[in-house]
């Protein structure tokens, strides 16, 4: 015959196992940043900042994610957009934030960069439904932080004592940008 305080031990093990538990289709709960580039894209509000552009009705453009990337030395919060328009899928362009390293320092970069549409074939129905989601099935790209060839908005050694000045400087360039936007 199991004891009172057995029942309960087991009890209190289940509910902490239901606690630990993914939400169908999400993240762990409480999920803590795993890199120092992941780290430094949360302290400056990154994400959320973008995921507000999406939000909002542009007269020329449609606009989709925010979406988290990562790649071996860089992590990005990046959102993407292309032309209202039937021939507006031929180019996405890619607004991000980045945190990655150059030279052994962690870097913020803001930037824009431009894919050209690289699938065989295109189907508006399809692409529509798709893009919303995931870019890299039409744009084949990583999602990297930009180089030479892209339009670097902001750049600056990621410093956590400045955050929240390089967190104002990122809210300048989205304002600037979104002005660009709405400008056509």
């Amino acid at each position: 015959m199991k004891s009172r305080d057995d029942s309960e031990d087991r009890y209190e093990e289940i509910l902490k196992r239901i606690a630990q538990r993914k939400p169908f289709g999400g993240k762990s709960r409480g999920a803590e940043a795993q890199t120092p580039q992941d780290q430094a894209l949360d302290l400056v509000n990154a994400y959320d900042a973008l995921a507000a552009q999406t939000r909002e009705e542009f007269q020329h453009v449609l606009c989709y994610g925010p979406r988290a990337l990562r790649g071996s030395a860089w992590s990005g919060a990046l959102i993407w957009y292309h032309r209202k328009g039937y021939y507006g899928y031929q180019t996405l362009h890619l607004l991000g934030v980045w945190a990655h390293y150059r030279e052994g320092e962690c870097l913020l970069s803001m930037g824009i960069r431009s894919l050209p549409y690289r699938a065989p074939v295109y189907d508006a129905g399809v692409y529509r439904v798709a893009i919303q989601s995931n870019f890299r099935i039409y744009y084949d790209d990583a999602g990297g932080p930009p180089d030479k060839d892209d339009r670097l908005l902001y750049q600056v050694e990621f410093n956590e004592t400045d955050r929240l000045k390089q967190r104002r400087a990122l809210l300048d360039k989205l304002q600037r940008w979104r002005g660009e936007i709405q400008a056509g």
